[in-house]
């Protein structure tokens, strides 16, 4: 790690090293429903820290924990799918039991930036 202009810089593989997924949260953009199913990923590390990511293979962005992660999902109008309930199927007219959250392959070349707090 390096410090840079009062900017911490963390690599990809520094972010990553010795850690394992704890949570898998999934988000869905507001604005596409009910028309279409666009999600976000968050993921939560044994440390506490976390990344977000907005479709499967692009960039990932790492935070220094989950509330950091969620607010840059959360700002650009994504909400938890696991916070849905009866009222968002009735403004968006959808059944959330027929959902299925996506399962993303893994892309070793994913672009990766370290945000730590957002």
């Amino acid at each position: 790690m390096e410090a840079h202009q009062n900017l911490l810089i963390v690599t990809k593989q520094e972010f990553y090293q010795n850690k394992h997924i704890t949570a898998y949260e999934w988000w869905l953009y507001d604005c596409d429903l009910p028309d279409r199913l666009t999600w976000a990923r968050l993921r939560v590390f044994n440390d506490g820290t976390a990344d977000s990511c907005f479709c499967e293979g692009g960039m990932l962005y790492g935070f220094k924990n989950r509330d950091y992660a969620s607010y840059i999902l959360s700002e650009d109008e994504f909400t938890r799918f696991e916070r849905m309930d009866e009222e968002d199927e009735q403004e968006y007219g959808i059944k959330l039991a027929d959902i299925q959250c996506p399962i993303w392959q893994e892309h070793p070349e994913q672009p990766f930036k370290y945000l730590g707090t957002y």
